[in-house]
Parts: structure tokens; sequence; C-alpha cells
């Protein structure tokens, strides 16, 4: 089961080697073949050229080309030769056209000139390694060295007639078609023999038995398996190898996937490869980054949902308290007189308003984190939201001798909820006055620049601290020092709004100078 891929890969290698070598076996096997009878064949012709080109040289061609051998004793082949021996036996006649077959051979009976013929012919078959016939084209009379001599007379197989007729007429031919008149399937080249008046005065044909040609094939086809043996073998083992290499990342993948299944995401695979298996390992080692990234805001987030339990408990338990204790104490009776039972019930009054704006930032919080909460989004003058926004929070900065501005010389269109923007710039306002001094100025401003706005909140107050900037806007995080009745939600509502809306917004402060709120986002596009 653990190799059952390396296996596989293996039978493919092996049967896809196996194919090719039958294939290339095939194509070779046939180019060869081809080609070693195009060289048999080639080599045949040139032996018959240059034996054509010396026998009108050499001793005794002459007569037996222009007069025969006077063999008063020669008699004619007996009838019970081979059936193969196409020409027939026609007595001491022969037809005006026929042609006449005389073999020669070496005894001590035969006469001088007949073993001198003889002899000729064999040397011509040894030095050609071949049997050899020597046609005289005056006499029709086709000489050849053989054990059964005689004269064989009469008309001669097509396949002898058509390759003389062309020898005959000067060119070299070739032919697969002897082998009833010489005993064995034979490759016969002729080539003509010129007189020297440059006339055509014979032929000389080779014959070359086929069966060594085949065996040169079978040699070298056997040689050719043994090589695809070898090579299948070389093969084998090296596509094992390779296959162990291939395999040998996806184990390491496979390791690296078990440990992120038990939780161990800083594992990683280590492989770099510029291919398809070296991106299937990138992808897994940054699947195990985010898988880790996501496991420490798991963490991160389980922290958080701790702190604010932790947070929420204490914001209700201290006026819970308190009104417990006061509540205790006026049912007791021990508080008689009326301006202290009345200071005490204002105490009550104040820690019921800290306990309903608390549940009531809670409510909008969780409303606005709800991926179901909708929002009415219509074409808006965002200037008018922050104009009324402005407006309503001028009574708590009168209170403080806080003077609010307000500086938009442009409108500012876009889509959105026109109570959920006011409510944006109440909080950013809220903060920057409650965390201005009396005599100080809170100042709005707003510009447009091509397609795009932006609006700030800018107060002079205290600032907020380098290490507390990041945070400003998680839930609960409020300066007691500096805001003793703040919940710590109103910037994480502000944040909420401003996300629905597709609205950037950007703290920037410094401790004794002032902060500064940044509201960025587009313009309605049908205003452009």
């Amino acid at each position: 089961m653990k190799h059952r891929l390396t296996k596989r890969l293996l039978a493919y290698f092996s049967l896809t080697l196996l194919l090719f070598a039958l294939l290339c076996g095939a194509v070779f096997s046939w180019l060869f073949t081809r080609y070693s009878q195009q060289v048999y064949e080639q080599e045949l012709r040139q032996r018959a050229e240059t034996l054509a080109a010396a026998i009108p040289s050499l001793a005794g061609s002459q007569q037996l080309l222009a007069e025969g051998v006077a063999d008063e004793n020669a008699a004619i082949a007996p009838a019970s030769r081979s059936p193969h021996h196409m020409m027939r036996h026609m007595g001491s006649g022969r037809a005006q056209h026929g042609w006449c077959r005389q073999q020669y051979g070496v005894s001590a009976t035969a006469p001088a000139a007949a073993n001198q013929a003889g002899q000729f012919l064999w040397q011509l078959d040894q030095m050609m390694q071949g049997k050899v016939w020597l046609v005289a084209a005056k006499n029709h009379t086709i000489y050849a060295y053989g054990e059964n001599t005689g004269r064989e007379d009469g008309e001669l197989p097509p396949a002898v007639s058509e390759i003389l007729q062309q020898v005959l007429a000067g060119r070299t031919a070739v032919s697969r078609d002897f082998g009833a008149l010489i005993d064995t399937p034979s490759l016969t080249v002729g080539a003509p023999l010129w007189g020297e008046d440059g006339a055509v005065i014979g032929a000389v044909l080779i014959h070359r038995p086929l069966q060594e040609m085949r065996q040169t094939l079978s040699e070298g086809l056997r040689l050719l398996v043994i090589s695809v043996l070898l090579g299948l073998l070389l093969a084998g083992i090296l596509a094992l190898l390779l296959t162990r290499r291939f395999i040998a990342p996806l184990y390491r993948m496979q390791a690296v996937a078990r440990s992120f299944a038990q939780a161990r995401y800083d594992e990683r695979t280590g492989i770099s490869q510029q291919d398809e298996i070296g991106m299937l390992a990138g992808d897994i080692d940054r699947l195990g980054g985010r898988l880790e990234a996501a496991r420490q805001e798991r963490e991160q987030l389980t922290q958080q949902r701790q702190d604010f339990l932790s947070a929420i408990s204490h914001e209700l338990r201290t006026p819970l308290t308190v009104l417990r204790g006061t509540a205790e104490l006026l049912v007791s009776g021990l508080v008689t007189h009326e301006a202290e039972r009345g200071k005490y019930l204002h105490q009550m009054m104040e820690n019921l308003s800290v306990l309903e704006r608390l549940v009531g930032d809670l409510l909008e919080l969780s409303r606005l984190q709800n991926p179901g909460f909708t929002m009415e989004m219509t074409p808006l003058d965002f200037r008018e939201a922050i104009q009324e926004a402005a407006g309503s929070i001028q009574p708590v900065a009168a209170a403080k001798a806080v003077e609010v501005t307000v500086k938009l010389s442009e409108s500012l269109p876009v889509a959105g909820d026109y109570g959920r923007l006011r409510q944006l710039v109440v909080i950013l306002l809220d903060n920057a006055v409650k965390f201005s001094a009396a005599g100080q100025t809170v100042e709005i401003r707003g510009q447009r620049e091509l397609d795009s706005w932006q609006v700030t909140v800018e107060d002079h107050g205290c600032g907020i601290a380098a290490a507390d900037l990041p945070y400003i806007f998680d839930r609960f995080h409020a300066r007691r020092e500096n805001n003793a009745q703040g919940t710590g939600m109103g910037l994480a509502i502000a944040r909420e709004i401003a996300d629905r809306h597709g609205i950037a917004i950007a703290c920037t402060s410094e401790q004794g100078v002032g902060t500064r709120f940044i509201l960025s986002g587009r313009l309605l596009a049908e205003t452009l």
C-alpha cells in the first residue's frame, strides 16, 4: 500500500519503454533490411561492372564469347535433371531464337579445352564469391561452371530473358527470380561486356544466394534484440531511481500535511523545484503560513473575547455595586435627612445612566458587527450630516467653553445612511470636545480632490500616547484618567460605521499637542 504509486509509475515507465523499444526495433529492422539490401545490391553491382570491364581482356574469354568450346564428347544433360530447371532438353538442335546453357567441369576425362573453360569459369566463381554466368551474345550461349556438365537448349524463362535483354541492351540490371535455375533463392546482377568496336558482345551474370544476406540480417536483428533488452534493463533501473526521486517530495508533503492535521503549522516542506511539484510544495508552505496566522488570530480573538468579558463584567459590576450599596443604605433607614437622601438618589441616577449607555453601546456595536445588519444607502450630501452633528454637539462644547468650527466650502456627495454618518461624526466630535480644555477649539475641515474627499476632525487637547494609538479603535479601550464617563466603545462603533460605508478612518496624535481623526472616501459616481 505504501509504495503503490511507485509501483504504478514504474509499471507505466516500463510499459512505455517496452512499447518504445518495440516500435524502434520494428522501424530499425525495416530500415536496416532495406539498407542492407541496397548495400548488398550496390556491392554486387560494382563487382559485376568491375568483372565486366576485366573479362574481355582475360585469356580464354574471347574464345568463349566468339566461338565457344569444341567438345564433341559433350552430351546433352539427361532428362532426369531437376524439374526446377526451366530450359528444355532439345537434342543437338535448338530453336532459331532459343538459348543454350553450357556447364563445364574439371575432370581427367574431359577434353583440354573444356577443362580450360571450366577452370576459367571456376576461377570467376571463386573470385566473385558466388556463381558467375558468362553470356555470349553472338551464339546465344550461357557458360557456367557446375557439377552437371552438359548443354540445355530452349527458351529462357521470362525473368532470365528480361534481365538478359536489359543487359545486352547496354544496361546493368538486377533480378531476384533466378531461384528455379540455380536451385536456391538468389540475387542476380548482370553487366554488359563491351567489345573493341563499342558493341555489346555478351554479358556477365553474378548470382549471390539471398541466404547470406538473410543470415547477415538475422545476426543484426539478434544484436538489436540483445541491445534492446540491455537498454530496457538499464532504463528500468534508471526509471526506478527517478521514480523514487519523484516520489520523495510527495512523501515530504504528506508528512507536512499530517503535521498540519495535528495543529503543527510551523512545519514546512523545504522543497524548491521549478516544476508542478515545486508549485504544490510552495502552496502547502503558504497554506501552513496562513494556518499559523489563523491560529495566532484565533488565539488573539480568544484573548480579546476574554478581555471583553472581563471588561464588560467590570463595567457592569462597578455601577451595579454602587447601586446596590446606595439602595441598601436607603432601605436600611440610616439616611434620614432629605438633602442626603437626594444626594444618594442622584448618584443612583448617574449609575443607571452609565448602565443604560453601556448597554446601548453594546447593542449598537453588536448590530453593526452582524453581517445580516443592513443600512439604508441613499445618495446624500455628507456636508449636511457633518453640520447637523456639529450643531448637536454645541451644548456639550459650550458647557466646557470649547468652540466647534466647521469649514466645508463644497458639497460632499456620497452614498450612505444619513443617520449612521451623523452618528460617526458625533462620536469623533464628542471625543474631541471631551479631551479638550476650556477655551480650546475643535475644527472640522473638508475638501474635495478629483473623485475623492477628505474630512478632518482636529482638537488641541492632551493627545494620545504612542503606546495607546494602535488600540484606540478596540472595544473598551478608554483612558480612564480623562474619560471617567466613557464606555470605551465609541471609536469601535465609529470604525464599524466607517467600514460599512467604505470610508477609511485614521488617527494621528501627539501628546500635549492634540489629536486628528481623518475620514476619506470616494465621491458619488453620478456627480463626477
